[in-house]
C-alpha cells in the first residue's frame, strides 16, 4: 500500500463525513418533523428499528440483486433507484439519530434539535464509526440498520397530529 492509497482512503472518509454532516443539516432544515420522528423512533425502539432495517436490507438485497442480473436496462435502472431510495431512508434515519444524540449530549431532551445539536450528533456518530474494528464492523452496520429501519418507518407511516393524539383514549 503506497502513500497515495492511504491519502485516497483518508480523503474519501473526510469527504463522506462532511457529506453526511451537510446532508443531516439540510434534512433537519427541510423536514424537521420527519427528522425528529426518526430520531425518536431510533432512540425509543432501537432493536425494533434494527430488526426492520435488517429485514428490509436483506429483502431488498435479494430483489435489487435479482433485478440487477436481468439483462434489461430498465430493470437495472429500477435496481439502482431502489438502492438509492434505501440510502435516502437511511439518511433520514441518520439525521434523526444524529439530532437526538446531539440533543442528549447538550442536555436537551424532548425539545426541537438545533443545527448545533445535529452537528454534534454527526460528530459523535462519525467518531464512533471511525474507531478501528469495533466501529467498522459492529457500530457502523448496527447504526446503518437502525437508521434504515427508523427512516423507513417514518417515511411509510403518517404522523399523528398532536390534537388527535391528545384526544385518543389511553386504554
Amino acid at each position: 500500500m503506497t502513500l497515495a492509497d492511504v491519502l485516497a482512503v483518508i480523503s474519501g472518509l473526510a469527504l463522506g463525513g462532511a457529506g453526511f454532516a451537510c446532508l443531516s443539516v439540510i434534512l433537519s432544515l427541510l423536514a424537521p418533523r420527519a427528522v425528529q420522528r426518526a430520531g425518536a423512533r431510533a432512540t425509543e425502539r432501537p432493536f425494533l428499528s434494527a430488526g426492520l432495517g435488517l429485514l428490509i436490507f436483506l429483502g431488498s438485497a435479494v430483489v435489487w440483486g435479482t433485478l440487477w442480473k436481468i439483462p434489461f436496462p430498465p430493470a437495472r435502472l429500477l435496481a439502482v433507484a431502489g438502492i438509492l431510495a434505501g440510502f435516502c431512508f437511511a439518511a433520514l434515519g441518520g439525521a434523526g439519530l444524529a439530532s437526538t444524540l446531539g440533543g442528549a449530549y447538550a442536555g436537551r431532551t424532548g425539545a426541537a434539535a438545533t443545527r448545533d445539536d445535529v452537528l454534534k450528533g454527526v460528530f459523535l456518530l462519525e467518531g464512533a464509526a471511525l474507531f478501528p474494528i469495533v466501529g467498522w464492523f459492529v457500530m457502523l452496520p448496527a447504526a446503518f440498520l437502525v437508521c434504515l429501519g427508523a427512516g423507513l418507518h417514518v417515511a411509510v407511516t403518517r404522523a399523528v397530529p398532536q390534537a388527535a393524539a391528545a384526544a385518543a383514549p389511553q386504554g
